[in-house]
């Protein structure tokens, strides 16, 4: 016999009910009550199997049973339909269990799985998320905890291994297909573990997806890779010491009925068809006007605040954000006439509050439970708490939040439909739009032109090796100090790599920018901004931009402005984000290509030359990049002739702007200029081969992909190696602790990559290790 088993746990909402389901962000938490489930191909019980035919119809291609501890779960044959797909019957007990066996038998197909012969099996499902004594539910997302184990056991048992993330698709898809109202802030939680932020995927969107699915046109595994509109899986980095507790009011109440309830008195509202019940709940207690919309917006405002408060574990804040929380739901309970805090829930909330503990209901709420947070050290007010709500027939649950486990990814950190709500820019707003569309766009482009082998000539270097080092890995220094002048002190980074300019301009860029700064603050590394051209003319899109400051107010910035921008404009952009130094980005061949891009670049040396004086006035490094095409040896000189004394190459290999434009013009006519300019390698090389520019500080970014690449960089003459497209790929596939660990990981194996060569120092680096085939090395 085989057998597979796989749990799920259950959730709680800590914050954001309701207003997730239109897309804004919800606090959830999952909790260490779970659903098990056991898929085998044991015979089935001779009796059980004739008892369940009796009544079901003997022309079904009968593959196994689903069964359950729960008394209320009759054993259930399935089966499937000729084509071979599993037969979803219309029997609502096991909804959710079938819709998980058919995505995943339909995804396992598509992958010609290891086992997927395996096509008979039973189920069983045995829970802890209702009451022992009467089954009672206690609102702990039991339909998200057996879609997300089912889906888990499947897998095994047919021999797929997937991501968290991927597995959280599965269950959004099948959760969907029985409710398709719902948000999937209990898959997520269910899928994760843990406290997540969670914002919604479109369900418009998805459901023309799985339509598509269904014709053939696109498959499972296609959907699992596209970015999901909206989607948001966001870990929350909690202190252990914080405690959840939780009562459970004896009361069950159906969450689909509630959010029905508020969608159709809001839809109600919308429409004016009861225009005096309308007039009545739309106005709070201080008689100013309160719309769902309000509401929706001051969620968003209130979940932020209170996530960052969790974080840092900050209880008067978290106290304050509960209190928020609290009094939105009681006024969309007065916009919509829908019960969201009973008597119970109030009494629960009351008693924790005189105990100095932040309380509310979560959930729904229309009965099940409600929350309280403490810390693990009051231990006397919790227990005291305890019997107090117990006295007032409120049953207190032994409830922790799990731990994180599975791969520990978030699905998507950032979210790149800006406009997942349309906006109608009116004559003021079309500018800034435009540029926000633009952001939008190039964000995309860049991530769907990722490659994980790039072709910046990385592979052609290749090391001679030490079979001797003659050194132990603690000696080893990948510090480097850069952009030091006769006017300006070098700076000292513990790591020769920086996160390099991406983007900026618009709401998904700052999102981006927000999440990059804390991962270079977390990280102690550089990081640099994208191109403030669009701040500079239109300063309502400086909190794009700002954001990387004020998320890494210690860290080292470098802001960025294009070789057009007066001396003027590229002070205001350093002082914009404070930034340590400026970046100065050469993109002629992106500015062609653009259909609104510059076309006169006559000035761009006689600028360069009067920022450089302008910023070495006030100590300020410059850096001149490229963005994607290299720089020539030539170039170089032509540079340090007008006082430049950092370059940084940029080369082909990397994010090419030149293919993004040519896919924004829709027309493909530039397609014959996707390989114009010179690898980074190719830089590096032409430079180092010019002893006149022996002095000259030269980055290198453009198509670096591993730690192995920032080592060849540094040993072809690079200060310092930037790296864009790769991170970029990861935060917005697998989210800020994915990226925040592959930079610490990169920082580790350069290390040992310069252990392997005997080299302590990033210049025993450049002076001591051979090429094979040197000669094309320049060496």
């Amino acid at each position: 016999m085989t057998q597979v088993r796989s749990s799920a746990p259950g959730k709680l909402y800590i914050a954001g009910e309701y207003a997730v389901v239109d897309g804004c962000a919800a606090i959830v938490a999952a909790v260490s009550r779970y659903v098990t489930v056991s898929i085998s191909d044991e015979t089935l019980n001779e009796e059980l199997r004739e008892n369940l035919q009796k009544n079901a119809p003997s022309s079904r291609n009968y593959c196994g049973a689903i069964t359950s501890d729960a008394e209320k779960y009759k054993p259930l044959l399935w089966a499937r339909a000729s084509d071979g797909s599993i037969e979803i019957q219309n029997d609502g007990k096991y909804a959710y269990v079938l819709a998980a066996m058919g995505v995943v038998d339909a995804y396992a197909s598509e992958k010609c799985a290891p086992n997927i012969n395996r096509k008979s099996y039973n189920v069983h499902i045995s829970s802890e998320l209702d009451d022992a004594k009467t089954g009672r539910k206690y609102g702990l997302g039991s339909s998200a905890a057996v879609t997300v184990a089912v889906i888990r056991a499947l897998c095994k048992w047919y021999g797929l291994n997937l991501s968290t993330p991927e597995i959280c698709k599965l269950a959004l898809i099948a959760s969907s297909s029985v409710k398709k109202s719902g948000s999937g802030g209990d898959v997520a939680a269910s899928s994760y573990g843990g406290w997540t932020m969670y914002r919604a995927y479109s369900r418009e969107w998805l459901e023309a997806e799985l339509t598509l699915v269904k014709s053939g046109c696109s498959d499972f595994g296609e959907l699992l890779h596209k970015k999901w509109p909206r989607l948001e899986v966001k870990r929350l980095n909690v202190d252990k010491s914080l405690k959840l507790l939780v009562g459970w009011t004896g009361s069950p109440a159906s969450s689909a009925k509630l959010v029905s309830s508020v969608e159709s008195s809001v839809k109600t509202s919308a429409e004016g068809s009861t225009e005096s019940s309308v007039e009545t709940s739309a106005f709070d207690n201080k008689n100013q006007l309160f719309t769902y919309e309000d509401f929706c917006k001051q969620s968003e405002i209130c979940v932020q605040k209170l996530a960052r408060a969790i974080e840092k574990f900050e209880i008067s804040e978290i106290s304050s954000g509960f209190a928020q929380n609290r009094a939105l739901l009681q006024k969309l309970s007065a916009l919509t006439g829908t019960v969201i805090e009973t008597h119970e829930l109030t009494k629960f909330i009351e008693i924790a509050t005189c105990a100095g503990v932040p309380a509310k209901t979560s959930g729904a709420g229309g009965g099940d439970c409600a929350i309280a947070l403490s810390t693990i050290y009051d231990n006397n007010v919790i227990e005291t708490m305890k019997s107090t709500w117990e006295a007032n027939g409120i049953k207190p649950l032994n409830i922790d939040v799990t731990e994180i486990f599975g791969t520990g990814k978030p699905s998507e950190n950032i979210v790149l439909d800006a406009f997942a709500k349309s906006r109608e820019p009116n004559a003021q707003s079309v500018q800034s739009c435009t540029i926000q569309n633009r952001k939008d766009a190039h964000i995309a482009l860049a991530d769907k032109q990722y490659k994980t082998r790039a072709d910046s000539d990385f592979d052609k270097v290749r090391f001679v090796p030490n079979a001797l080092p003659q050194v132990a890995l603690e000696e080893i220094d990948a510090s480097v100090n850069v952009l030091g002048s006769e006017v300006c002190d070098s700076v000292h980074w513990c790591s020769p790599i920086y996160i390099n300019a991406m983007t900026g301009g618009s709401d998904a860029a700052k999102k981006v920018n927000a999440s990059l700064a804390r991962v270079a603050a977390k990280n102690s590394v550089a990081m640099a901004s994208g191109s403030l051209s669009a701040a500079l003319r239109d300063e309502t899109l400086l909190s794009t931009f700002s954001v990387i400051r004020s998320e890494n107010p210690h860290g080292f910035v470098m802001a960025n402005v294009s070789a057009g921008t007066s001396a003027s404009d590229a002070l205001r952009a350093v002082n914009m984000i404070h930034a340590n130094a400026l970046q100065v980005h050469l993109n002629a061949a992106q500015e062609l290509v653009m259909q609104e891009g510059d076309r006169d670049f006559r000035n761009w040396l006689c600028n360069i030359e009067s920022i450089v004086s302008a910023c070495e006035a006030l100590s300020v490094p410059v850096i001149v990049k490229e963005t994607g095409c290299g720089i020539s040896a030539k170039d170089v000189h032509r540079l340090k002739d007008v006082g430049v004394r950092t370059v940084d190459v940029s080369g082909r290999g990397g994010t090419n702007f030149v293919t993004i434009e040519n896919a924004r013009r829709n027309l493909g006519d530039c397609d014959y200029l996707a390989d114009w300019g010179l690898t980074t390698v190719e830089s590096l090389v032409d430079i180092r081969k010019c002893d006149s520019l022996k002095n000259m500080e030269v980055f290198a970014s453009g198509g670096v992909r591993t730690p192995l690449d920032v080592v060849r960089a540094l040993a072809l003459g690079a200060s310092a190696v930037g790296v864009a497209g790769e991170f970029l790929h990861t935060l917005m596939h697998e989210g800020e602790d994915a990226l925040s660990l592959q930079i610490d990981n990169w920082k580790k194996q350069i290390r040992v990559i310069m252990a392997l060569l005997g080299c302590k120092t990033v210049k025993d680096l450049q002076e001591k290790t051979e090429f094979v085939r040197a000669d094309c090395l320049g060496k």
